[in-house]
């Protein structure tokens, strides 16, 4: 019922352009009014009969032989149909001589028949595959959008952690930071637990979170730690959550071990012309294991890469430079307002 529905203006439309041709412009046009609802009737089964019949049935089960026997007899019978209605109606108007059953006229009949099925069978199958082209666009993105949350999953746990392990010992010790802790932490916390589910948030709010990381690491690290953020540019511009924050985290990962006596972390993030450019300079370790770990080859760093792939495909950048003692990752967003 539905798709007779959508098909309808098609029909009408076959209708009219139909009768007023077999009409010559106006002549006995009640005549072929009547007429034509029969050849519609035709085309319309020509149409519904190879659709739900004919090629699901037998050409898409690789059936060819009944598939082909089937359309022949369904010709034949509509030929003979209409053979019949013209010899009724034609007599009526007493002007016309019903041509004689014969090959020729068969199938041209036939090409008259099944043209309108055509056409529709074309535009249905286009449109088909239009409609499974953004279904499929639509799975890519819920499929995106799930592998998005998971990213940012795996980068919240590591720093909330280490945070609660410190909290702990702050409280233990019974120490005067551990409000300011809790403080910064709930910011954290409200950050990631709900404003991280937008798809983008405002670059100022990228930033104040990161402050509250840095100002929970300053207070782990105290003095062994010399940290620096700059900001600059328009700072309202939207930017993908938690992406900037993950920057930063990795860099104190790899860049603020123990075995560094002067840990520093350099964060610059500046916004010029709908471009924001954040780049991370860290010190780096010596040691073994520290190599061996690495950022190239960290799972942080990873992440970013493809939560930068999903997020902004087409218009991001990231560049490493890396030395004996230091490590720097330099993140450019084009910003599509």
């Amino acid at each position: 019922m539905k798709e007779l529905k959508r098909h309808a203006p098609f029909w009408i439309l076959i209708y009219i352009v139909w009768t007023y041709i077999k009409s010559n412009s106006g002549e006995h046009l009640e005549t072929f009014l009547i007429i034509n609802l029969f050849n519609v009737a035709v085309y319309m089964t020509a149409y519904y009969s190879l659709m739900y019949v004919y090629i699901p049935f037998y050409f898409r089960t690789e059936k060819y032989v009944f598939f082909t026997i089937s359309l022949i007899l369904t010709s034949i019978l509509l030929y003979l149909f209409m053979q019949v209605n013209d010899i009724i109606w034609f007599h009526k108007l007493g002007e016309w001589e019903v041509e004689a059953i014969s090959l020729n006229q068969y199938l041209r009949r036939v090409i008259q028949y099944y043209s309108p099925a055509m056409i529709l069978l074309a535009w249905e199958s286009h449109m088909n595959s239009i409609n499974e082209q953004k279904r499929i666009q639509e799975l890519e993105n819920e499929q995106l959008t799930t592998e998005l949350k998971f990213l940012k999953a795996q980068l919240n746990p590591h720093f909330l952690f280490n945070t609660l392990n410190n909290l702990y010992a702050q409280v233990i010790t019974e120490s005067g930071k551990a409000p300011g802790m809790i403080l910064q932490l709930s910011g954290i916390f409200d950050y990631v637990l709900y404003k991280s589910q937008k798809k983008t948030v405002p670059l100022t709010e990228e930033i104040d979170i990161i402050e509250h990381f840095l100002a929970l690491e300053k207070i782990r690290y105290g003095d062994r730690l010399e940290v620096k953020l700059d900001a600059a540019g328009d700072l309202s511009v939207p930017i993908s959550p938690l992406l900037f924050l993950s920057l930063v985290e990795n860099a104190f990962k790899h860049g603020v071990r123990k075995d560094i006596e002067k840990a520093i972390v350099k964060i610059e993030i500046n916004e010029k012309n709908d471009e924001v450019l954040c780049r991370v300079w860290n010190t780096k370790s010596n040691s073994h294991k520290a190599k061996r770990e690495g950022h190239r080859d960290g799972l942080g760093l990873s992440n970013i890469r493809r939560q930068l792939a999903i997020t902004y495909p087409n218009t991001h950048s990231i560049q490493i430079e890396e030395t004996e003692k230091s490590y720097c990752v330099e993140v450019s967003i084009k910003i599509e307002l």
